[in-house]
């Protein structure tokens, strides 16, 4: 055919498609979940979950990733520190933080997730060594469409304000902590019902 591509560009127009319909689906169905957070018509399980389960699946959904860039990968836990809330909900919070570490982190960099309980509230805290969030961004993090000065240009500002409505909604609170150059610590806390 006349004006044909050859097939190595085709199949790479493809892929390029395939990337972009894949982001697309992705960015549709962040907005769709955080729409449904703001109707609040979710109803989030109330189920004992144990951490390390979540954990599990979660590193589970990213170890291409994790063993592409080489990251080193610690985990300090306490196989009997759980919650109660909804599993696959909180499973959605921590992947778009892992995400956000993962993306932030330089080839062979190390990501630490700990967790643990006490009577008050069970926590859950995962760290990069990356690149770190400006401190004139930190405040903003967790609004919706917010990019940061660091941010890649693929990033629209979604996954970490899905992030803050689900520990919200299940009686917790979020928090960050970050250093140019050293890195970012988010750290999630859920709150007991005690009466």
């Amino acid at each position: 055919r006349k004006g044909s591509l050859p097939k190595e560009k085709e199949v790479e127009f493809h892929k390029a498609l395939q990337g972009q319909i894949s982001r697309m689906n992705w960015l549709v169905s962040s907005l769709l979940k955080l729409a449904k957070f703001d109707a609040k018509t979710i109803d989030l399980k109330k189920d004992k979950t144990y951490i390390s389960d979540l954990i599990n699946k979660m590193t589970e959904l990213f170890m291409i990733s994790i063993e592409v860039k080489n990251i080193d990968l610690v985990i300090k836990e306490n196989l009997e520190a759980s919650f109660y809330g909804d599993f696959d909900w909180t499973i959605e919070a921590l992947s778009n933080i892992l995400k956000n570490c993962l993306e932030h982190s330089e080839e062979g960099g190390l990501i630490k997730i700990d967790y643990d309980e006490n009577p008050l509230y069970t926590e859950i805290v995962i760290q990069d060594e990356g690149k770190g969030i400006d401190k004139e961004d930190l405040p903003y993090i967790f609004k919706r469409f917010y990019k940061g000065k660091n941010s890649s240009s693929e990033n629209v500002g979604i996954g970490l304000a899905l992030t803050k409505s689900i520990v919200e909604s299940q009686s917790g609170v979020i928090k960050v902590d970050s250093y140019i150059g050293k890195g970012t610590k988010f750290a999630i806390r859920f709150y007991k019902n005690i009466i």
